[in-house]
């Protein structure tokens, strides 16, 4: 999967559940999950720019946050959208809290050329954040497009980043921020990529409130390596700046799903203890999608097999509930509706 933005994703697969993010999960996870839409790149004066930072520790409350910084941009100078996210580990998993915003096209610039960037959020992110971040390229490759063209580049991202987080006065700053690797810039010229592989995912306890926490859960890895991840996370509108939404929640590693074929329900469960606990199933779907297609997963091509299950019910056995630092207990609800999808993969 090449970087957080799968551009290849069909658009069967929008959730309605919030985004699972995470440093370590990000190449895991497709634009279904994140919900966020590249910008066309329809000619060479147009084109495409997808920047992913690495991640900078930042320590601040009595914990060390790690911040990274995700945007999407294109030449026609449009707005940017923009991702920033902090995560530290907790109860043996991993509490997140992710800010999604738009900037004006001019605060992130991109020398197609050489692949140099700029990041100079000025005011407009105020009073979330505040960027000034450069990006030097050491090194680039040529996508694989059956159409168009790709360069990815790889290099180092310093500078100063402030996040104020709104939540029990954190506020995290470093003046001389210098991002871990990977950090890596697309420049994406109308590039058509191969069909990457999806992860099956479930949704329960949606259909309420849009800020109302809900229970997610994905499945990753190739086949025969696969882990698990269960969520609760809830979606805040902010006041300011205009259209921001910031994603509050957190994952641990899970038990697999269990599948019953002849019910068509998933029953999914948290961990017994620790960030995120909680069991349910999702069952009696409305709707059935299948679908099958080549794909391509770290470079091997597999035939995918999928069907979404849609219009579902949901019912907790066991409450889900997120114990996070900055946003106490968030808790799913016990009824509503869920959604899950079904996926295999065969080389």
């Amino acid at each position: 999967m090449k970087g957080r933005y799968n551009r290849s994703v069909p658009t069967r697969r929008a959730r309605k559940a919030p985004r699972l993010l995470g440093a370590a999960a990000a190449l895991a996870l497709s634009a279904a999950i994140l919900g966020t839409a590249a910008p066309a790149a329809s000619a060479a004066t147009n084109l495409g720019y997808f920047l992913t930072s690495g991640t900078v520790g930042i320590t601040s409350g009595g914990h060390t946050w790690k911040l990274q910084v995700s945007l999407i941009g294109g030449s026609s100078g449009g707005p940017v959208i923009i991702d920033v996210l902090i995560e530290a580990p907790h109860l043996s998993g991993t509490e997140l809290h992710d800010w999604g915003m738009q900037m004006p096209g001019g605060d992130f610039t991109v020398n197609s050329a050489t692949g140099s960037a700029a990041i100079n959020t000025h005011s407009d992110l105020s009073p979330v954040a505040s960027l000034n971040l450069a990006y030097k390229p050491t090194s680039h490759t040529k996508g694989t497009c059956s159409a168009g063209s790709e360069t990815d580049y790889a290099g180092t991202l310093t500078g100063s980043v402030t996040l104020t987080t709104g939540l029990k006065g954190l506020k995290l700053s470093n003046t001389k921020a210098t991002f871990a690797t990977p950090n890596t810039l697309q420049v994406d010229n109308a590039c058509v990529p191969p069909v990457s592989c999806l992860f099956a995912t479930w949704g329960g306890g949606l259909g309420g409130s849009p800020s109302a926490p809900t229970a997610n859960g994905i499945t990753t890895g190739t086949p025969g390596h696969l882990g698990h991840l269960a969520q609760v996370g809830r979606r805040v509108d902010l006041s300011a700046p205009t259209g921001a939404t910031r994603t509050d929640g957190a994952f641990i590693s899970a038990p697999a799903p269990v599948f019953n074929a002849k019910a068509k329900s998933l029953t999914v469960k948290g961990s017994t203890s620790g960030v995120v606990t909680g069991a349910g199933v999702i069952s009696k779907p409305k709707v059935t999608t299948p679908g099958t297609e080549k794909c391509t997963l770290d470079g091997k091509t597999y035939t995918q097999t999928s069907t979404l299950y849609d219009g579902a019910s949901w019912s907790s056995t066991t409450q889900f509930e997120a114990k996070t630092i900055l946003t106490g207990t968030l808790k799913a609800a016990t009824t509503g509706s869920g959604e899950f999808d079904i996926i295999t993969l065969k080389a």
